[in-house]
């Protein structure tokens, strides 16, 4: 059986001008996962990353703890996130009248009403509730698992594949393993923590989730502050 590691990209830029930058704090934690998987004696023989800055940043910083030099990746487009801002001007075409997407509209940098909305337009959207919003739920869900499907047919014995997306990919792809509704898929979306692992052994036929959402490299009492969402 082959490993798959796939880990949610650190924390981006909220607020800014260009969400998909990693932060500071973002930079560290990626370090930090590079400097436990080294102490841990771990390497990786293949290395994928969605196409978008903040996977490329987070493996950068992974393989800078890591020691090693990790220019060599592959791109899988399937692990890109969805656009929320293109699919919330979407929502607010057809539901502006809603009092949570005012809120937000008024003030983009209020986190907690912001998450409500996006839990919001998540369930609309997998509803297909949203016309003319640029990628549909059913696009979405195919590209993510035809990235997991991509990375099935690497499996090898005793591989070893370390994979950067993001919360809303890599939960449509456990949702996928797990056969979980898509009107579920986005609770695990939304508890998802930056540098988070989920772990998968599996080979061509079949996959097994074996550890979801953990953070080793900052499970300590002083290390507890950096966990972050977003």
């Amino acid at each position: 059986m082959s490993e798959l590691y796939l880990v949610r990209h650190a924390q981006a830029s909220f607020g800014a001008a260009n969400y998909d930058q990693l932060s500071d704090l973002g930079h560290q934690q990626s370090r930090w996962l590079g400097e436990y998987f080294k102490q841990r004696g771990m390497g990786f023989d293949a290395l994928v990353v969605g196409d978008m800055h903040r996977h490329h940043q987070t493996m950068d910083g992974i393989c800078a703890g890591l020691e090693v030099d990790g220019s060599e990746r592959i791109v899988m487009p399937g692990l890109n996130e969805y656009s929320f801002t293109e699919m919330t001007e979407a929502y607010g075409a057809c539901y502006g009248d809603d009092p949570l997407y005012q809120t937000i509209a008024k003030d983009p940098d209020d986190r907690k009403n912001y998450y409500r909305l996006l839990r919001k337009v998540l369930t609309v959207w997998t509803q297909g509730d949203i016309p003319d919003v640029p990628e549909a739920w059913v696009a979405f869900k195919a590209r993510v698992l035809g990235a997991q499907q991509q990375i099935q047919g690497m499996a090898d014995s005793g591989k070893c594949i370390l994979a950067i997306g993001s919360g809303g990919s890599i939960s449509t792809f456990v949702g996928g393993v797990l056969g979980i509704p898509d009107e579920n898929v986005f609770d695990l979306n939304l508890q998802y923590k930056n540098t988070a692992i989920s772990h998968f052994f599996f080979n061509t036929k079949k996959m097994n989730l074996t550890g979801f959402n953990s953070v080793p490299h900052l499970d300590t009492n002083a290390m507890a502050r950096y966990v972050t969402y977003g």
